[in-house]
């Protein structure tokens, strides 16, 4: 429940205004006056949004973000006699909307909903933070991804060798690097090396080294990488791709824990953690013996399995907010938001790249979108590859358990999506025959994530 403070001297305005916000569930309070405002504020605890009219009797509102000044919480103005030069001011002092009287009750409730949306998310960012500071790399609160830092836990203070599988970019590297920094090896060595960038006699003077006069450049001698990684943890990342003959040696390795430089006449035992990663099926190229059943089963102890970001669509409002602010930092640029129809049409886009294409992608828009960061500084594959979904009847009888209001949102997304679809998206047409303004309508379109189907194109006639 969010806690809102009102602060409007016209009795009626706010009595429908507390009326409003109490219907949505949150806990509100309530003054008539910027010094009243003021001293609650100071008392504490701040409200996580505060709704704040312009015109006041003695002090203004204006004012009164003056006096708060950092201690002043997310900010709604809302006022019908403020100045150009008042508004201008507001939205320098970083306020979050300015709603103007006399406003409909949806204007209002859907830029409060969008405002205590986007704290939500800076809190789960400083909360992204805290835990990258402990070691914990993996971003993401979906129930996919808590399964997969649940088993991170478990087996990183374990000897055993885990197996990380999933589509390429999905941060198989991260998971291997936060099993490290969560084990008691955590103080030695994490060394990675990507089997599939390396030719074959390469790889294996990588991994096992050799002794000087081993072939024509051995000039001198040298460490491999498991001796590199003695006591520590050495990730194998696309083992899929490790020669068949190569494979041989690795197993015995892992069997005996000793390995030989090439032209070597002796072992050196080595203490390390052997991590895997491949975006292959193992099991599919074991049946065409390309790679040994063997060494799959040593390597695969422990197999923990990294979603695609498709499967995680709820992570991407949090992981696009995070990359941008970190992004936005690195590059000593002002700090910037994303339009809610912006990030509508990101968490529904496929992610074919997954992790990797979303970051650079938010690289980009840190540098080239505007701010608010609109859907017009987005590619146009985002919206030219967005999965189509068909609409049905809603069958209550059929329906699980869920709130009323979520039970509320999932009416009105199936019958708005009717009413574009028999009206070949005409939003005139559709805002005429619902009588509601055209502006809601986006609004509504958006806030319930509702995306046209391929090949149709909105009219606005």
């Amino acid at each position: 429940m969010s806690r809102v403070l009102v602060v409007e001297d016209n009795k009626k305005i706010f009595a429908h205004m507390v009326a409003l916000l109490r219907d949505e569930g949150h806990e509100v309070d309530g003054v008539h006056s910027a010094e009243a405002a003021q001293m609650v504020l100071r008392a504490g605890p701040l409200p996580h949004l505060v709704l704040l009219d312009i015109r006041l009797e003695k002090q203004s509102g204006i004012d009164l973000i003056r006096a708060m000044g950092k201690d002043m919480p997310p900010t709604i103005v809302i006022s019908g006699e403020a100045t150009i030069s008042e508004a201008l001011a507001a939205l320098r002092m970083g306020i979050h909307d300015f709603v103007e009287k006399p406003f409909s009750d949806e204007r209002f409730l859907c830029s409060v909903r969008n405002c205590l949306e986007k704290i939500a998310l800076q809190e789960k960012v400083r909360e992204l933070e805290a835990r990258r500071e402990r070691g914990q790399s993996l971003l993401g609160e979906s129930a996919a991804m808590r399964r997969v830092l649940t088993q991170i836990t478990k087996v990183a203070p374990t000897k055993g060798r885990v197996l990380i599988t999933g589509e390429s970019g999905t941060g198989k590297e991260l998971v291997a690097s936060t099993i490290h920094h969560l084990s008691k090896r955590r103080g030695k060595p994490f060394v990675k090396i990507n089997c599939a960038a390396f030719p074959v006699h390469l790889i294996e003077d990588e991994l096992f080294g050799h002794v000087r006069g081993a072939f024509t450049d051995a000039r001198q001698p040298k460490r491999g990488l498991f001796e590199e990684a003695h006591g520590g943890t050495l990730f194998l990342d696309e083992i899929g791709d490790m020669d068949y003959a190569l494979q041989a040696r690795l197993l015995r390795v892992l069997e005996d824990g000793k390995v030989r430089r090439i032209g070597d006449t002796q072992e050196r035992e080595v203490d390390v953690r052997v991590v895997a990663a491949t975006n292959c099926d193992l099991q599919g190229m074991i049946a065409e013996q390309k790679f040994r059943e063997d060494l799959y089963y040593r390597l695969a102890s422990i197999p923990i399995e990294v979603p695609p970001l498709r499967e995680r669509r709820e992570d991407i409002p949090l992981l696009v907010t995070y990359y941008i602010e970190n992004f936005c930092r690195e590059h000593q640029l002002r700090a910037k938001s994303l339009a809610p129809e912006t990030l509508n049409a990101l968490v529904n886009y496929h992610w074919p790249g997954n992790i990797r294409e979303l970051k650079n992608l938010c690289e980009r828009l840190s540098i080239f979108g505007g701010d608010p960061i609109a859907p017009d500084d987005l590619p146009s594959p985002i919206f030219s590859e967005v999965a189509e979904e068909s609409s049905g009847l809603l069958r209550i009888s059929e329906l699980k358990a869920m709130s009323l209001k979520a039970f509320k949102n999932r009416c009105e997304k199936e019958f708005l999506e009717t009413m574009l679809i028999r009206t070949n998206w005409n939003y005139v047409e559709v805002a005429k025959a619902l009588e509601i303004n055209r502006s809601y309508l986006h609004q509504k379109i958006t806030g319930l994530g509702i995306q046209r189907k391929k090949g149709l194109k909105a009219t606005e006639s």
